[in-house]
């Protein structure tokens, strides 16, 4: 009996950590976005905006 207890409890633990982080996850990923919009930050500091031009491939 025991036994049939802890693997309940170790079940529904698990679950609720699952679900936590799923939460935590998509919290931060949307804190991210926000931050993101507000604030600007620059991933790559000194790379020029926008598409970069490639040369040709027969330029050599």
């Amino acid at each position: 009996m025991q036994g049939y207890v802890a693997d309940l409890i170790e079940a529904d633990v698990n679950q609720s950590r699952a679900a936590f982080m799923a939460g935590a996850a998509a919290f931060l990923a949307g804190y991210a976005e926000q931050f993101e919009a507000e604030v600007g930050e620059d991933r790559y500091p000194g790379l020029p905006e926008g598409p970069v031009q490639s040369a040709p491939r027969d330029a050599a």
